[in-house]
């Protein structure tokens, strides 16, 4: 499988990251996608970071904001990770993207040690986090 930028990727390595934030989807109490959406602040300015399929979308100055759910089924909830180590008042050494068979994945890689992966798993349209 290969992997398809969408957007304009910015312009963030070697800048400090200022804000972290993920959009999860929940059904019922489990959570069935952990990184819905990402949300990391370079220079006061926000930058999106979202999956489909073999798509890896950025958009910039769209802001985290708390999702507006209708029923307790299947929600979407808004993670505030600014106190997550090693990312927010970090700066960004690296970013790099990798796909196989099933997944494309953005890795993010700061300068103190801390990396973080966001997988999208395509087949079964969830994207995980490691760190």
């Amino acid at each position: 499988m290969s992997f398809y930028i969408n957007g304009v990727e910015p312009d963030i390595v070697g800048k400090q990251c200022k804000g972290f934030y993920l959009i999860q989807q929940q059904e019922g109490e489990t959570i069935t996608d952990p990184a819905n959406v990402a949300y990391l602040k370079f220079d006061e300015e926000w930058q999106k970071l979202c999956f489909d399929g073999e798509t890896i979308f950025w958009k910039s100055g769209e802001s985290p904001s708390e999702p507006v759910n209708t029923c307790l089924t299947s929600s979407l909830v808004l993670v505030n990770l600014n106190e997550f180590k090693g990312v927010v008042s970090h700066v960004l050494k690296a970013v790099g993207y990798e796909s196989n068979n099933e997944s494309v994945s953005a890795i993010f890689e700061f300068v103190d040690g801390v990396t973080i992966k966001f997988q999208h798993h395509s087949y079964d349209d969830y994207t995980s986090i490691n760190c």
